[in-house]
């Protein structure tokens, strides 16, 4: 049972905020019926629904405070839900039972709550537990583009998780990982190799990235093999373009010339 049982919450307090509130309503509204109150005059004194006042008062403290535990976003028996839908499959449906077994795992909470909870069960309408939520497209792009020992061991199991129930993606992630190192280490002969597997085995906006490149087959060849750069003849491009930006709408081309060639790179 400790294997089907998540790890445990850490103790709350006592009397926290919200059962100190409860016990505090509570307290009100069995003190003002002792005063002859109607349920009406204690709702609209207190500011309360006259059906909570009314539960208030037909309702043990006990029950009530259990109620509330559960209806915390951490509440008690949240860790405890996977073991009960379990063991309700396997047809343990009696709560009595069951009670006992999650309190030897560590449940604090009341035997009502579970007494409720294997209701819905048997009922059929027990919400959902919510699902894992998975990474956004963008985010798993991210992931793949990433070097391995780039990523964290959270996004590293995940990503793997990922790729094994999708092999598609694990071969586009090979294909982007074997582009990034031609590129990088400047290997333009390899691209020739990459571009048959690409149009071969890769995805559909692979095989359009592949065959995008080879509309410029020589210059993208070139641009992963030779030492030459463009960022010098760029950089004066820019230049020149703000330097004709600052005299907009009041200078001639002859003005322009002579701001270029007054100003030296």
């Amino acid at each position: 049972m400790a294997a089907l049982i998540g790890p445990p919450e850490p103790d709350d307090p006592p009397d926290n905020q919200l059962l100190a509130r409860v016990r505090q309503w509570h307290t009100d509204i069995h003190r003002l019926r002792e005063r002859g109150w109607t349920i009406s005059a204690i709702a609209r004194r207190l500011g309360r629904d006259r059906k909570t006042v009314r539960h208030f008062l037909t309702t043990d403290l006990d029950q009530i405070l259990a109620s509330a535990r559960e209806r915390r976003p951490n509440g008690h028996l949240s860790r405890f839900k996977p073991y009960l839908q379990q063991r309700f499959r396997e047809g343990a449906t009696n709560s009595a039972a069951l009670f006992r077994e999650i309190r030897e795992g560590g449940y604090r909470g009341s035997r009502v709550v579970i007494t409720k909870y294997i209701a819905t069960l048997r009922a059929g309408t027990a919400a959902p537990e919510p699902r894992q939520l998975i990474p956004s497209p963008r985010r798993i792009t991210t992931w793949i583009m990433r070097r391995p020992d780039a990523l964290t061991d959270s996004q590293r199991k995940q990503l793997n998780r990922i790729l094994d129930a999708c092999p598609d993606l694990a071969s586009a992630r090979e294909l982007a990982h074997e582009f990034s190192a031609i590129a990088r280490e400047r290997r333009g002969h390899d691209l020739t190799h990459w571009m048959a597997r690409a149009l071969d085995q890769g995805l559909q906006p692979v095989q359009g990235f592949a065959a995008f490149l080879q509309n410029g087959w020589a210059a993208v060849v070139n641009g992963l093999t030779l030492n030459w750069r463009s960022g010098a003849v760029e950089g004066q491009v820019t230049r020149i373009k703000l330097i004709k930006r600052r005299p907009y709408g009041r200078a001639s081309f002859g003005l322009l010339r002579t701001l270029v060639l007054a100003q030296p790179p």
